[in-house]
C-alpha cells in the first residue's frame, strides 16, 4: 500500500485505467455494426469514437461509441430523432438494445465486453463539399445536435501532447469520480471542460486534479460553448446545481488535501484520507 499522495495517485489511476490498445476490438465491433444495419440502411460512414479510441475510459464503465452516417435524404430528412433511433432499434430487432439515457443512441449488447452504443448521424458539408461535423440526434429534446467527433479526438491528441500523459490521466479521474457521484455531467462534457482548464504541462498531479475541480465549478455557472455548440444543453437547472455543488465539495475536499501534502505537517496519511473521500475505494488507502 503507499505511503505518499504521489504513489496513491500512480495506484489509483491504475485501479481505474482501461489499460491496452483496443483499436482492433473497436473496428471489429465498427464492421460488424456496419454488416448487421446496412440491408436496412444506406450507410455513408462509420467510424469507432468516445472514450475508448481517445485512451480516457474508465475501467468497467467503458462502451463503445460507433458514428454511424446514414444517407440524409433517405434515412434522416425530416426525420424526428426518436423516429430515426426506432428505426436503427427495428434494424436490429433480433438483437438486444435499448436507447441510452441521453437519447443520442442505441446501445446493442454483445456477450462479450464492449457493448456498443451506435449514434445515426448525418453529415454537414460546406460548399466545397468537405464534411465540417456531423447531426447527431436527442430524442429528450426531439433535436438535432451539431458534433465534431473526429475533431474532438484531435483536441485531445494535440492537448495531451502539450500538457503530457497527466492530461488524460485527470480526465479518466474525473470521469471516475463522476460515476462516484450521481453521473450528472457526460463523459464528452468532462473532456470539453478539461480542454478548457489546461493548456500548458502538468507536472504536480494533486494540484492539477484541484485546478480541474476549482475551474469546473466556475464553468457550471454558464453553458459551456466548444466546437460550435453548447456541450452542457442536456443539464437541467436543477442538475446543473446539483452537479456544481458536487463539484465546489471536491474543491474544497481537494485543496485541503493539497494542503496537507505541502503544508508545514506534510501529512501524507491525512492527505490521503481525504483524496478517498474524494474519489472513493478505489483510491488506495495509506499504508
Amino acid at each position: 500500500m503507499p505511503y505518499t499522495v504521489t504513489a496513491s495517485f500512480d495506484k489509483f489511476y491504475e485501479n481505474i485505467n482501461l489499460p491496452g490498445d483496443h483499436r482492433e476490438t473497436a473496428n471489429g465491433r465498427r464492421d460488424d455494426i456496419v454488416d448487421r444495419l446496412k440491408t436496412r440502411f444506406t450507410i455513408i460512414e462509420a467510424f469507432a469514437s468516445g472514450s475508448i479510441p481517445r485512451y480516457t475510459a474508465v475501467k468497467g464503465y467503458a462502451d463503445l461509441d460507433v458514428i454511424v452516417a446514414l444517407h440524409y435524404g433517405k434515412h434522416i430528412e425530416g426525420k424526428k430523432p426518436s423516429e430515426v433511433l426506432q428505426a436503427v432499434r427495428d434494424a436490429l430487432a433480433e438483437y438486444r438494445t435499448n436507447v441510452r439515457k441521453n437519447g443520442q443512441a442505441v446501445t446493442l449488447y454483445y456477450k462479450t465486453w464492449p457493448d456498443v452504443d451506435i449514434v445515426p448521424a448525418s453529415r454537414v458539408v460546406d460548399n466545397e463539399g468537405n464534411v465540417t461535423a456531423y447531426k447527431i440526434p436527442d430524442m429528450n429534446t426531439e433535436s438535432w445536435m451539431q458534433s465534431k467527433p473526429k475533431k474532438h479526438s484531435e483536441n485531445i491528441s494535440g492537448r495531451s501532447g502539450t500538457c503530457g500523459p497527466s492530461f488524460r490521466k485527470i480526465i479518466t479521474m474525473i470521469k471516475w469520480w463522476n460515476h462516484q457521484h450521481s453521473e450528472y455531467l457526460q463523459s464528452y462534457h468532462i473532456e470539453a471542460m478539461a480542454l478548457q482548464i489546461f493548456s500548458s504541462t502538468l507536472s504536480d498531479m494533486p494540484w492539477d486534479v484541484f485546478t480541474f475541480f476549482d475551474k469546473a465549478s466556475g464553468l457550471m455557472a454558464s453553458s459551456l460553448w466548444y466546437e460550435g455548440g453548447y456541450v452542457d444543453t442536456y443539464l437541467s437547472y436543477e442538475q446543473r446545481q446539483e452537479a456544481k455543488k458536487r463539484l465546489e465539495t471536491a474543491r474544497e475536499k481537494s485543496r485541503d488535501a493539497w494542503h496537507k501534502t505541502y503544508g508545514d505537517n506534510n501529512d501524507q496519511e491525512g492527505a490521503i484520507k481525504i483524496w478517498s473521500q474524494v474519489f472513493g475505494d478505489k483510491f488506495p488507502s495509506y499504508g
